[in-house]
């Protein structure tokens, strides 16, 4: 009892002071009473005072010697708070925590600064045996239990071992207390839910088995254990959970989405198949925005899931959230090219192609609206697709393709109107039968007479005109640095020339395989970025704009060339003179190599842009030629192709004989 009212009263440090300042303020006791009622209250005082830890008596402790266990060391703490038991609990000291606890017992329950007893310490750092220590120490006070302690974040020792996976010490705790297992920290966290979000399956299944209450856990979210398993795509888990509780399919989050909403905004194939198949109903559930699974599938892409989810629940393409939108609004919205193509091929394709949503907005108005020019040209070629339609704010995706825009994508922007401007020439619309637009009006779109077909030539802003101006004069300039560095290197070899001798004049290591690939790469870094320089010098030459945007793509795909091979250049340089000392020549290779690879991915990628235009018209009925609708990529691809073909390995082989290529060889070029 008397260590139970210690424990209480260290962690309430107020009462105690009040108790103290009472005690010596009123005489209300008899005089044996008095004193043994002050002797009681100065012992405990004398508990809860923090009195610093001599050092070496830390130190005795941290190697697992045995200190004298007198009142001064057992009262010491570090500056954090802990005790001598704390820091043999730490390290696993069995013996000497049972010696601690023996003459202090009210030392397994003072806490530290951060409010851990020894029992949280010894948890976290998976001290099996010293955790049965503590157990079986409180087992002489009913009604405590060594696992329910929390600490001032609300964690028991539960918590801190299955954040750190202590397997042995979950099983010791959960056994002797599984109501422990339910305890929720102040973060809303239960040891469940740690488990299944730092993907520790075998855990998660062990807390399950011991208390399979804990799937009534409930987030800060509302989410449950399934909810938690789903985003961390763990599939094990998922269909533990199912198993034991199978009404946890269908119960939605605060946000009113159900664990196949994040299974089909993740891409998970294999969840969303096993969700439908426990609960297909499911499908037809919406979140607080009022969208589907599909809706959220169709966001992101997922073919294979948008067919997954339409094969049981056909019906649901035919939901619309709170904007009015379908899924072919959602897949436009975000540039989805492969969902927007499923979707055409539909047959309810028509009922959603030319649907309005709340703003009067069509697919092709919000793709259009976020410039997906390769969506736009799908769309606008599609035979269905009412071109002229006006939304709610009087514009057609002509007028929304010509607005002034801010965003800093004049790129993607041209390519949008380009793609616009086709669809109307090949539509043939009349001028007459467009509709009336003040927008268009006001961004100079002539209109030509009656028998005219419309030409969809708009001027653009002057401060659009000026960027890709300026875009264009970065591009020349850097082109011609790499073209200065580039000549200068073809004549700076790495190892010289021979200076006698017959082959007076060549390279000293032309038969190094390293130097064939330097020279080969500055040749082409040397070539792309003259090249690049001459098209932006001849375009902005013309002074027209629209011109300008059609090369401007091609001088920037070079210089990316350029970039790749002068780097390639500079990497292979170097390895050709270092490749004795093999370490240092392959580090070289890595830093070299690692620049080009961060700016492919941290800057706008050019290169997927254009992949995913090629990649949708050449996936049209009516497709164009590709070398003519993208030069840029017909140039990467024609690159590659060399560089897999015979003739660019026989340059690399250190032995003629080793060249299979015959000069009568036929050659095809399919994949161009």
């Amino acid at each position: 009892r008397f260590n139970v009212l210690v424990h209480t009263l260290s962690l309430h440090q107020t009462l105690l002071h009040f108790l103290w300042i009472r005690f010596n303020s009123f005489k209300i006791f008899g005089k044996g009473t008095c004193n043994n009622l002050k002797a009681l209250l100065i012992r405990i005082k004398l508990l809860t005072m923090n009195v610093r830890m001599d050092p070496d008596v830390l130190k005795e402790v941290r190697s697992g010697k045995l200190p004298t266990l007198e009142a001064n060391v057992l009262d010491g703490t570090t500056p954090e708070g802990n005790t001598i038991l704390h820091v043999a609990a730490r390290f696993g000291y069995k013996l000497l925590v049972e010696k601690i606890i023996n003459q202090r017992p009210s030392l397994a329950f003072k806490s530290n600064d951060k409010g851990e007893t020894p029992v949280h310490v010894a948890a976290r750092a998976g001290e099996h045996d010293v955790v049965e220590v503590f157990i079986n120490s409180v087992e002489k006070y009913p009604g405590i239990h060594i696992g329910s302690i929390r600490d001032k974040f609300g964690n028991t020792p539960l918590h801190g071992a299955v954040r750190n996976g202590q397997r042995k010490v979950i099983n010791a705790l959960a056994q002797k207390d599984s109501e422990s297992l339910l305890w929720i920290n102040d973060a809303g966290e239960s040891p469940l839910s740690i488990a299944i979000d730092m993907r520790l399956t075998d855990i998660a299944q062990t807390i399950i088995d011991l208390n399979d209450s804990t799937l009534d856990y409930r987030g800060n979210k509302g989410q449950t254990p399934l909810h938690c398993a789903v985003m961390r795509q763990d599939f094990d888990i998922m269909r533990t959970i199912i198993h034991k509780k199978k009404d946890l399919v269908g119960v939605p989050d605060e946000s009113k989405r159900t664990p196949l909403h994040y299974a089909a905004a993740l891409g998970h194939q294999k969840m969303v198949q096993e969700l439908i198949k426990q609960h297909p109903l499911i499908a037809y559930e919406k979140d607080k925005n009022d969208q589907t699974p599909l809706h959220l599938a169709a966001a992101t892409g997922q073919v294979r899931l948008m067919e997954g989810l339409l094969e049981p629940c056909p019906d649901t393409i035919e939901i619309v959230d709170d904007m009015q939108q379908n899924i072919l609004h959602i897949a436009a919205k975000h540039g989805n090219m492969d969902a927007v193509l499923y979707i055409l091929e539909l047959p309810e394709m028509e009922d959603l192609i030319n649907s309005p949503d709340v703003a009067g907005n069509t697919p092709l108005h919000l793709a259009v609206s976020n410039y997906h020019s390769d969506v736009v040209d799908v769309l606008s070629k599609n035979p269905k697709v009412e071109i002229r339609s006006i939304n709610n704010s009087g514009n057609t995706a002509l007028a929304i393709a010509t607005l002034p825009d801010d965003r800093g994508m004049e790129l993607q922007k041209h390519l949008t109107l380009k793609a616009l401007k086709s669809a109307y020439k090949q539509k043939v619309i009349n001028l007459e039968d467009f509709p009336e637009n003040t927008r268009l009006i006001d961004a100079n779109v002539e209109k030509p007479k009656s028998d005219d077909k419309i030409d969809a030539k708009v001027e653009k802003p002057k401060s659009d005109d000026k960027k890709i101006r300026e875009m264009g004069q970065i591009i020349s300039v850097m082109s011609t640095l790499i073209a200065t560095f580039t000549f200068t290197a073809a004549f700076t070899i790495p190892g010289g020339f021979k200076s006698d001798g017959p082959d007076k004049g060549l390279a000293m290591l032309i038969s190094k395989s390293a130097f064939r690939a330097f020279v080969l790469s500055d040749a082409i870094a040397m070539t792309s970025s003259i090249t690049a320089a001459v098209i932006v010098f001849w375009s902005n030459s013309r002074r027209d704009t629209e011109s300008f945007l059609d090369t401007l793509p091609f001088a920037i795909g070079l210089t990316w060339i350029s970039l790749i091979a002068m780097t390639l250049a500079f990497v292979t340089g170097l390895f050709v003179v270092l490749q004795k000392t093999l370490w240092l020549a392959i580090l070289v290779c890595v830093i070299g190599c690692a620049p080009p690879f961060l700016l492919y991915i941290y800057s706008p990628i050019y290169l997927l842009l254009f992949e995913r235009i090629s990649k949708s018209r050449t996936s049209l009925s009516n497709r164009q030629n590709i070398i003519e609708d993208n030069p840029f990529l017909f140039t990467v691809r024609l690159m590659k192709i060399f560089f897999e073909s015979q003739i660019f390995k026989c340059l690399c082989s250190r032995r003629k004989s080793s060249c299979c290529y015959k000069p009568n060889q036929d050659f095809t070029v399919s994949a161009v």
